[in-house]
This record gives structure tokens, C-alpha cells and sequence, in this order.
């Protein structure tokens, strides 16, 4: 048996591995988020009070998930699209194509070798800024420290430009794209995150363990529906590539 003949099960079994853990990671998802609590700020805001009178300041931290409004005073500026912001991302990209050379070997022991042009995409750059700012329900609001969440964040800036280096005899430069997103500083927001008052005020952040914490557009129903959905696809697909790596593999044993 060719080593190259064992290429397209050994590609499918890592794709079937690839699908499961992203499968997880969803699972994952889904339970972190039916395990943060439902709240208002409201209700945080009194029972933080209730906790330091009978604990002490410092000693309030619950897992919750709530909605509402984006406010914030001393915003940021996305430097390409001048979009004023919460936070934003820019990405620096080369696209090029490298030459790539496959060689087969018939029953009858003759080589060949293939050329072909291989697209890729090499990141060159990436910025990310965040600033502080507050979720607000009525008239109370809540500091939300960004730092470590995953952000939903609004394409905003696309820019493609010639590439900066000549082609070579393996690399042909196709060129460079500029790319920027950014959360805009105004409207609703649903949040999954810690609510804590370790750091002097009650705030929404990062969770100390693992857990889950987002800030996204959109209500908990349609972010739920996502995780679920995007669970189906992953399990259909780790079946599918499980079942096609074991039929190729059958067939060259065959």
C-alpha cells in the first residue's frame, strides 16, 4: 500500500476530530450559558449591598446573564474608518499563492509530479482596544470591564492594496487587505459575565474560572438558537467525516 493512498482517510479521520471539539465547544457554550442566572441590575445592585453588609465590600461574585443599554462617555475612535466605538479590531492580511508540488506513483512504479498554486491567506497585523463602559436598565447602571470577553463586533472598513513585496519562484503576491470591526457605542447589548465587586465596584467581567462571558447584540433566545444550530452542524458533520474516513479506509484495504 502507497503511504499517499492513506492521505484522504487520514485527512478525513482529522476533520471528523476537528468537527467533535468544535461540537464541545458549543456544547460547552450551551451550558454555560443555561447555568448564568438571569438578573437585572436592579436586583445585583441590592443584593451587593445585602452581601457587603453581612460580608464585607469585596465579597459579592455571582455568574449572571441580562440585557440593556450601552452607555459610555470616554469612547474610542477605529483609526481606519474614524467609526467612534467601545472597542475595535483591525486585521492586516497578505494573500498570496505558494507553488506546491504532489507526486503519485502508478501500479507500474512511474512518477509523476503535479504543480499547482496553492491560496493563503498570512496574517501580518493585529490590533485590538477596548474601553470600560456601563450597561444601563432605567435609571441604574453597571460598570462592564470588556477585557476578555468575546465581543460581537460590526464590520465596518475593507480595503484591499497592492502587496509590498515582489512575487517569487515558490510565492506570487496577490496583495494586502485591510480589515476593521467595531462595537459601536450605542444600543442594547445582551450580557453573559461575573458580576463582581472584588475590584471596589460591582462589576460585569471575565469570570475567574472558566466561563463563559459575551457581550453580543440580540436577545438570549436568538444566541441560544445559534449555539444549537451551529451544535447540529458539528455533530452531522463529525458523523459524516467519521463514516467517509472508515469507507475509504475499507476500500484500500479492499
Amino acid at each position: 500500500m502507497e503511504p499517499s493512498q492513506l492521505l484522504i482517510p487520514a485527512l478525513l479521520g482529522a476533520g471528523a476530530i476537528a468537527s467533535g471539539l468544535a461540537r464541545r465547544h458549543q456544547a460547552h457554550q450551551l451550558i454555560h450559558l443555561l447555568d448564568a442566572r438571569s438578573t437585572s441590575v436592579a436586583e445585583l445592585l441590592d443584593l451587593q449591598r445585602t452581601v457587603a453588609e453581612q460580608m464585607g465590600a469585596g465579597s459579592f461574585s455571582e455568574r449572571v446573564k441580562l440585557s440593556g443599554e450601552i452607555v459610555c462617555n470616554a469612547r474610542l475612535t477605529a483609526p481606519w474608518s474614524g467609526e467612534t466605538c467601545i472597542a475595535f479590531r483591525q486585521i492586516t492580511t497578505s494573500l498570496l499563492e505558494v507553488r506546491e508540488e504532489r507526486t503519485s506513483t502508478d501500479k507500474d512504479g512511474n512518477t509523476t509530479t503535479e504543480v499547482y498554486w496553492e491560496r493563503r491567506e498570512d496574517t501580518i497585523s493585529t490590533l485590538e482596544r477596548r474601553c470600560v463602559f456601563g450597561l444601563r436598565q432605567g435609571q441604574q447602571s453597571l460598570r462592564l470591564d470588556p477585557e476578555g470577553a468575546e465581543l460581537e463586533l460590526e464590520p465596518v472598513f475593507s480595503e484591499m492594496s497592492p502587496a509590498s513585496s515582489p512575487d517569487t519562484f515558490n510565492t506570487r503576491q496577490l496583495g494586502i487587505r485591510r480589515e476593521e470591526a467595531v462595537l459601536r457605542p450605542t444600543g442594547m447589548a445582551f450580557v453573559v459575565a461575573e458580576c463582581s465587586d472584588a475590584s471596589g465596584a460591582l462589576t460585569l467581567q471575565a469570570p475567574g474560572e472558566q466561563g463563559m462571558f459575551v457581550v453580543r447584540r440580540g436577545s438570549e433566545a436568538e444566541f441560544s438558537r445559534t449555539i444549537r444550530r451551529w451544535r447540529r452542524v458539528w455533530t452531522v458533520s463529525t458523523w459524516v467525516l467519521t463514516l467517509a474516513a472508515a469507507l475509504s479506509g475499507l476500500l484500500i484495504a479492499l
